[in-house]
């Protein structure tokens, strides 16, 4: 075999081109690494396309005479590098086929382009062996075009008989094209759906298995994904999303089935707003060593209920490319697009998996992660990574199923993966990839571009314009959130009125504190999923109606809709939704008071988690575990709750998870006295979101970190990091976090003696919880009150108010609350001047002091000690009391509980200048 006698320039093939000079693989015009040796095996099979390269003259090329190497080993390596660059694959081969102990040939055809000269040539694989070369130049053309104008002179007959003919079927081609045009603007299925560039919409639904075996259930999906595939190269359809379609099938009840009623097809029209339906079967025919494969399609119009075409290709598992490719070309025949070109073949070609175990592998995990079941999915798709880690949509679904278990770190490292492995997909497949990656790492500014890009590729492609929405939103750029949301109404019907786009209205109206849009969009969201039969998008709309009314204080309406909600996942076997819906409830619970209703609602949640393997999902229940069991009084399990949370939201690399969790262990830390691990949490959350942006959570870490210097008696230092936590909270709008922070300024205003201002705080506190309808909360604001008007002398008032919240206290079974209201009563007891009460106001004390002490209420152990000590320096024998203070006073210091140390010294200076008084009478 001879070397062509001149090399081109450039060579291409497929969507590559080899620069010679240049010594580079390009794709699409990107520059492919490729190192030396596979650089030259490939120049090497392209001056030879279609004909065998033998190993031994690969040698001789790659390895001059004299050369010491493991041949065998250095060449399979470097033929291995060149098919990475190329997506190819020895099993399944695009570009370069392995000939068994020979060596390999080269498959494609190549185009050779000469700089400098004007002739461009294909070789169609086989050029060397009789296979015409065709050469096309400027100057020969040119001689082709002046011999035609001279055969057409008006002066000779042949020339006059020559122009007539011409003229005929000139007007032939002018008439037919404008009768094909006429009659697809009418009737046909080709081009655009309406007036409103709105091209036609596929949903490939999926096709019926016939062998009955189970093994091969998985070419059902692998048919579906690569016929949309096949469809949508050179975008001249639209094809639904294989989720939407999922999404679809279990709202409907919908089993893969070989044809549809009129009646089916209009359900889905309704649901997915799509022109036409592609459903089918397979079967496996002959023995197992020799299967052949038949796929049986037909395409069927939504509109009118009728069947548009209806065929069959048979083929082998190893060939299932070729069988897919040529249902393809049927199906675009039938719609009436055009054939794909050999750059989208070859495109179409790349992006699917070149191993038939990989297909199965992948297949198969899209199953599950469609079917709510995101932990098997995981374990199959990291099954086909393994078989082909160059497989970019393998990476792609995985970083999905790691995002639905709340592997976070996970999920962004595998969409990376995707990322830097989506050169050979297509533009749009490509853009998508990226989107999803930039979404996993929380770079929603360069989301929403890439999302911004597509819709303005695609304007009629809804799923891009919601995206981009969603992007904003996270972004926190609600008003352009509600602008692209307008675009999408702009949209012709059905698109226009997807619920969704509702849904997405109302997250970007809540977010902007226009609650009247955002309840009036869950409304028309609900109301057109109901229609459209679209059960999990009314669940959907139900949850956020739900959350809705709960911050509204509505809670009377929250019930229903979670309750709704709930079933309409429990009957689409989603268990993730089950799980979010039971936790709003939980949520709706604890708000109401009803502690111990939302431990059980959170531990039912916590037990879906663990058998779905959501991690996130379990280390916020753990997190929601914890708050409850402060509120009844069982510190040691909430702390063992918070830091499980802890733990899991380190493992998933959730920072923002980490910063929760690290509050609420403050939060239980510092009541069970631990001040310095208290400080340790609140300062790592406070990093935490500072690093993230999560001003919110930063602002509640600044809070816990005043309450730590309150304790320790820095009231300066507390007071300023309290406004300043209020003012980050008014920042954001989150009216319920003022209120908390108002009764630490309630609780700061007391220790300093200004029963005033802390009456002020209280109140707007305590306005706040009313109308959000929370009891507990307004309940502790009320609780402050009576503290002020004791400190006042309104023992009457304050009286009234304890007992009312003494009873909320007991209905609620928050020990907290509930210790420091009979803390407060005994108080106002000892107030009343009656000696009797006083004595029982000891009494009630010295149950509080016990209580507390066993259930490690450090600082209402010590609040109690102090109220104890001063109603004893009130007694005609102040001596107990004096001995009590001292020790309190002592033992404060030493806990680093300053502020009661000095509360306590203060009562004994108070008691001592009363004996003065006494003694001087």
């Amino acid at each position: 075999m001879q070397a062509t006698e001149s090399r081109a320039q450039t060579r291409g093939f497929g969507v590559f081109e080899l620069d010679v000079r240049a010594a580079e693989l390009r794709k699409r015009g990107v520059r492919i690494k490729l190192q030396e040796q596979p650089f030259q095996i490939l120049c090497l099979l392209l001056d030879h396309s279609g004909q065998l390269v033998t190993r031994d003259e690969l040698r001789q090329k790659l390895w001059p005479a004299h050369t010491f190497v493991d041949f065998d080993r250095s060449l399979n390596k470097a033929m291995t590098k060149l098919r990475s660059a190329l997506g190819d694959s020895a099993e399944s081969p695009r570009y370069v086929e392995t000939i068994p102990r020979h060596g390999y040939r080269f498959l494609a055809p190549v185009h050779d382009h000469y700089e400098g000269a004007e002739a461009a040539t294909l070789s169609d694989g086989s050029s060397g062996v009789g296979h015409p070369r065709i050469v096309c130049g400027e100057e020969e053309n040119g001689g082709r075009f002046q011999r035609f104008l001279t055969s057409l002179d008006l002066h000779t007959r042949s020339g006059r008989w020559r122009t007539a003919l011409l003229a005929a079927a000139l007007a032939f081609v002018i008439l037919a094209a404008f009768t094909y045009t006429r009659i697809q603007a009418s009737s046909g299925p080709a081009g655009l759906a309406n007036g409103n560039n709105l091209r036609q919409s596929v949903a490939v639904l999926g096709f019926k298995n016939l062998s009955g075996e189970a093994q091969d259930g998985w070419l059902s999906t692998a048919f579906s994904d690569w016929l949309m595939t096949e469809l949508t190269a050179g975008e001249q359809v639209r094809t639904i999303p294989a989720e939407s379609v999922a999404r679809m099938k279990t709202e409907l009840s919908l089993t893969d089935v070989d044809t549809l009623s009129a009646d089916s097809l209009m359900r889905i029209r309704k649901n997915l707003g799509t022109d036409f339906v592609v459903v089918g079967s397979y079967a496996m025919l002959g023995a197992k060593s020799d299967v052949q494969i038949r796929l049986d399609v037909r395409l069927q119009n939504t509109r009118n209920g009728e069947t548009t075409g209806a065929f069959s290709e048979t083929g082998t598992e190893t060939h299932l490319l070729d069988l897919v490719s040529r249902a393809g070309e049927h199906l675009r025949t039938k719609l009436g697009v055009r054939a794909v070109t050999r750059e989208e073949a070859a495109e179409v070609a790349i992006a699917l998996p070149s191993k038939s175990e990989t297909a199965k592998f992948y297949s198969e995990g899209l199953v599950r992660l469609r079917a709510f079941d995101a932990l098997k999915a995981s374990e199959l798709l990291q099954s086909a990574i393994a078989v082909e880690p160059a497989y970019a949509l393998s990476h792609a679904a995985l970083a999905k199923a790691w995002a639905q278990l709340g592997y976070d770190e996970n999920a962004r490292s595998e969409a990376k993966k995707a990322f830097d492995l989506s050169s050979n997909l297509s533009r749009a497949e490509r853009l998508l990839v990226e989107g999803r990656y930039r979404e996993t790492s929380r770079d929603w500014d360069k989301a929403a571009e890439i999302y911004r890009a597509l819709f303005e590729f695609f304007p009629d492609n809804l799923d891009y314009g919601l995206a981009l929405a969603n992007a904003e939103y996270k972004a926190n750029k609600w008003k352009d959130t509600l602008t692209t949301i307008a675009a999408l109404r702009e949209l012709p019907s059905p698109l226009r009125d997807d619920p969704r786009i509702d849904l997405a209205e109302q997250d970007a109206a809540r977010s902007l504190g226009d609650t009247k849009r955002s309840e009036a969009a869950l409304v028309r969201a609900a109301e057109k999923a109901q229609a459209a039969g679209a059960s999990l998008l009314l669940a959907k709309a139900r949850l956020d109606q739900a959350w809705l009314f709960e911050n509204l204080g509505r809670f009377s309406e929250v019930e229903a809709a979670v309750r709704e909600a709930k079933q309409l996942y429990v009957t689409a076997n989603d268990r993730s939704g089950v799980a979010e819906a039971t936790t709003l409830g939980a949520i709706a619970l604890k708000n109401q008071g009803n502690y111990l209703g939302a431990k059980k609602g959170y531990e039912e949640v916590l037990t879906l988690y663990r058998q779905i393997g959501n991690r996130t999902g379990l280390a916020a229940e753990n997190d929601n575990i914890g708050d409850i069991l402060v509120y009844l009084g069982d510190l040691d399990g909430a702390r063992r709750g918070y830091e499980a949370a802890l733990a899991i939201y380190h493992e998933v690399g959730d920072q923002n998870g980490e910063a929760l969790a690290k509050n609420g262990l403050g939060d239980v830390l510092l009541v069970m006295g631990k001040h310095r691990e208290a400080m340790e949490m609140f300062e790592g959350s406070f990093e935490i979101c500072g690093r993230i942006g999560n001003r919110g959570r930063q602002a509640g870490a600044m809070a816990g970190k005043a309450w730590v210097h309150r304790l320790q008696g820095e009231l300066a230092q507390a007071l300023a990091e309290e406004t300043e936590a209020r003012t980050i909270f008014e920042e954001i709008g989150d009216k319920t976090e003022v209120a908390h922070v108002d009764l630490h300024l309630a609780e700061l205003f007391l220790d300093e003696g200004k029963s005033g201002e802390s009456a002020l705080s209280a109140r707007r506190a305590a306005d706040v919880f009313a109308s959000t309808k929370g009891t507990s909360d307004e309940a502790a604001a009320s609780l402050l009150l009576a503290k002020t008007l004791l400190l006042s002398g309104h023992v009457a008032d304050a009286r009234k108010i304890v007992d009312q919240v003494v009873t909320v206290a007991t209905e609620t079974h928050s020990r907290e609350l509930e210790l420091s209201a009979t803390l407060t009563a005994a108080r106002v007891r000892a107030a009343s001047g009656d000696s009797s009460e006083a004595r029982e106001a000891l009494r009630s004390l010295d149950r509080v002091i016990a209580d507390a002490t066993k259930t490690n209420f450090q600082a209402i152990t010590l609040e109690a000690r102090l109220a104890k000590g001063e109603i004893e320096m009130g007694n005609a024998d102040p001596s107990t009391g004096r001995t009590d203070l001292d020790a309190l006073q002592k033992e404060a210091a030493k806990g680093g509980f300053r502020l009661f140390a000095q509360k306590a010294y203060a009562a004994l200076q108070l008691g001592m200048n009363r004996s003065s008084r006494r003694a001087g009478n």
